[in-house]
């Protein structure tokens, strides 16, 4: 019996795809406001056969290749949805007005000037502290009574791949804590992902502070490494753990001052519904134990302290229509 499970998926280029690390089927919300069954039924052929040719061939069978057309054939589909290509111009989609605003104040943080970047990075929290508790007020909801069947949808995005979870994911699991979403660990055979999950704005916002920070941390890393002589695991978990804690003290710092902290309960609250409505069986997930170094502690103390947003949104990369 293999797990086989459905999302959907919000993209203006993937119709459907197939994960064969978590035995998962995404069909796009495109098809929640369209009539075209005959299309959604085709797309859901296509991301069988990729399932049938993992559980038949393994993992490694070509995307497309001859054993992918040959399910096909052996069932009587229509072979023309066999290649990895469909039009979906005539279903994209706009982003969200707050998204919007998001985005810019975060493009404003590739100022060279560093006081400008720091100060958009931040006006940007809390714009979605700000905007996660209109919409509670609007709705007239608490953190006890909050209702998600009406309220707004959920996005689940992944933001990281992993064949052994290690430190630097579990410091950005707990960065991402503090931008209105919930981060989730989701293992499967032989690897799983970290993956955010909240509103589509949060998301998209938590999305760029995940990449932004990870290149970030990594690179300050190497420059402590090479200046001060550390090495090993320890020295580098060490300083990871204690750059977050000090950054985190910083930013929950800030937010302190712009909201109360009953009101950060509600805005939690919220990503926790959202996370509820995904993976409703999931608790609070914790951060491994590892040795100390004190210098790497204290080297990573420093930098978390004087860390700053210096640049905006990421280029998405290109991604097939189909996916493999």
């Amino acid at each position: 019996m293999y797990p086989l499970t459905f999302v959907v998926n919000d993209s203006d280029k993937i119709l459907g795809f197939y994960d064969p690390l978590i035995y998962q089927i995404g069909i796009n919300k495109c098809f929640l406001t369209i009539n075209d069954y005959k299309l959604l039924e085709n797309v859901l052929k296509h991301e069988l056969a990729h399932f049938l040719v993992h559980i038949e061939c393994g993992i490694h069978e070509q995307a497309h290749g001859v054993e992918f057309r040959n399910i096909f054939k052996r069932f009587g589909w229509d072979e023309s949805f066999s290649k990895s290509q469909v039009n979906l111009t005539a279903f994209v989609r706009t982003n969200d007005n707050i998204t919007a605003k998001i985005q810019k104040l975060l493009e404003l943080a590739k100022s060279e000037n560093e006081f400008e970047a720091k100060l958009a990075a931040k006006k940007a929290n809390d714009l979605i502290q700000k905007h996660n508790l209109n919409k509670l007020k609007l709705n007239h909801l608490t953190r006890s009574d909050i209702n998600m069947k009406e309220f707004e949808d959920t996005y689940v995005r992944r933001v990281a791949s992993f064949k052994r979870r290690n430190i630097l994911h579990d410091c950005l699991y707990d960065i991402l804590k503090e931008y209105a979403v919930s981060p989730v660990f989701s293992s499967g055979r032989g690897g799983g992902y970290l993956e955010i999950i909240g509103a589509k704005e949060n998301v998209e916002a938590a999305h760029f502070i995940y990449d932004y920070t990870s290149k970030a941390m990594e690179g300050l890393w190497n420059q402590a490494k090479k200046s001060s002589n550390l090495k090993g695991v320890r020295a580098r978990n060490s300083y990871y753990k204690s750059f977050t804690k000090s950054f985190l003290d910083e930013l929950k710092g800030h937010q302190s001052k712009q909201i109360s902290s009953r009101e950060i309960i509600h805005i939690k609250g919220l990503a926790q519904a959202h996370r509820n409505r995904v993976y409703p069986r999931v608790s609070s997930q914790t951060s491994q134990a590892t040795s100390f170094d004190a210098n790497a502690w204290s080297l990573g103390a420093k930098a978390g302290k004087q860390f700053k947003m210096s640049k905006g949104i990421g280029q998405k990369s290109g991604t097939k229509l189909l996916s493999n």
